[in-house]
């Protein structure tokens, strides 16, 4: 007997040259009570309790290679609300069965007493735009560009012409944290400063993301020196890391900041079809963790996922999950001005998106790619077509024959 509020369902694409329905059952006992042959301490009373139970196993296909979608209900009781656990229930030596050819963990149905045990975002969606006082349009970001070499000054240099272009986010790459040319407590003092010049300038408030990604006993230290040096957000690479990093930054009380969440590493177990970890189930562990902006892939960007599963991933996000807050989803990767329309006419309103080389690489700099995507990003709210661009908002004009010539009137 399955009990809902007691289990999680895991739900997985599956393909192996034996009988479907025998593998799937095998998975479940190779991830709970765990003997291929059975002791006389695995009792019944024993498997009934803690045993994992097939739930469905519906076949796509039969032959020399049999391939389908199954579930398997694994006992909360079993690993309790810890993330690493429950990773290891769901994805552990399943994925390294032999008799399994290949195996895709598809989504987590998670019960609300689940996720009663978790906080989940402190700001999330709603409240990193009361934190900017941006509230009626999509939020627009840069990734500082080149993504490593700069050194402190001239990185706040580029963050201040960013922010004077109106963009509301500044993030670090992924690919810098606290190396020796830029230490954290002295590009986000240099930045920072940068960013404040710009907002007496502007009007307008710019969050700073500082990653702190490093070795787990370093992580908390990182985003100390950040907060005190007048960070207005932290970036944690969450994948590299680990969920119990991000949760660890997210529960803290002195943590008083949004999170912004990089899923660098993701695609290495994402990327194919048959086999890995979907985005679905990261967007969820993500956020059950605390993750207040969150990478979904990018819209007509340079990524592997197509739209449609960017779509996906940003409705996991910001959908209604018990008492856990929206995630902010971020489109990112290959954005630039001429692509912001169809991000906002696929992703809506509540959403970041993301420009680096879409920015920096402007044929007039960084305040004209910024001006350009703030543009853009004002004619698709308006519903004006990007090809309709007037001939005042000339950074976007330039942008448009430097990205799209083709709609260059």
């Amino acid at each position: 007997m399955i009990i809902e509020d007691e289990v999680i369902i895991a739900r997985y694409y599956m393909e192996t040259p034996k009988s479907l329905e025998k593998i799937t059952r095998n998975a479940a006992s190779e991830q709970s009570t765990g003997l291929g042959t059975r002791s006389g301490f695995e009792t019944g009373g024993l498997i009934e309790t803690y045993g994992a139970k097939v739930v469905s196993v519906d076949s796509t296909e039969i032959g020399d290679l049999n391939k389908g979608i199954v579930e398997i209900a694994y006992p909360i009781k079993n690993f309790g609300p810890i993330i690493p656990m429950l990773l290891t229930t769901v994805a552990g030596n399943l994925f390294e069965l032999a008799e399994i050819k290949n195996v895709k963990l598809l989504d987590l149905d998670i019960p609300p007493a689940y996720l009663s045990e978790f906080k989940g975002p402190k700001f999330g969606a709603s409240g990193t735009r009361k934190t900017l006082g941006v509230f009626d349009r999509p939020l627009l970001g840069c990734v500082i560009k080149p993504c490593v070499g700069l050194e402190p000054e001239t990185f706040a240099q580029a963050a201040y012409e960013a922010s004077v272009g109106g963009v509301d986010f500044i993030k670090d790459d992924e690919l810098i944290s606290n190396p020796a040319y830029s230490p954290i407590e002295v590009r986000t003092s240099a930045t920072m400063e940068a960013l404040d010049r710009a907002e007496e300038e502007t009007g307008e408030k710019t969050l700073y993301a500082v990653n702190v990604t490093d070795e787990v006993a370093n992580i908390m230290g990182n985003a100390e020196s950040a907060i005190s040096n007048g960070a207005t957000c932290l970036m944690i690479n969450v994948i590299v890391t680990g969920f119990s990093a991000l949760r660890m930054l997210a529960e803290d009380q002195s943590i008083k900041v949004p999170i912004h969440c990089h899923r660098d590493m993701f695609a290495a177990f994402a990327r194919s079809p048959a086999h890995g970890i979907s985005s679905q189930v990261v967007s969820k562990l993500a956020r059950l963790c605390g993750a207040d902006h969150l990478h979904a892939g990018s819209i007509d960007g340079k990524l592997f996922e197509d739209n449609d599963t960017v779509i996906k991933s940003s409705e996991t996000m910001r959908r209604q999950w018990g008492e856990i807050k929206p995630t902010l989803p971020v489109s990112s990767g290959g954005q630039n001005p001429c692509t912001v329309e169809h991000n906002f006419e696929l992703l809506g309103n509540d959403f970041l998106i993301l420009a680096g080389s879409g920015i920096f690489g402007h044929k007039d700099g960084a305040t004209s790619g910024a001006k350009a995507m703030r543009q853009a990003l004002n004619l698709a709210i308006s519903g004006t077509a990007l090809k309709d661009c007037p001939v005042e908002d000339k950074e976007l004009k330039t942008a448009i024959r430097q990205w799209q010539p083709s709609l260059d009137k």
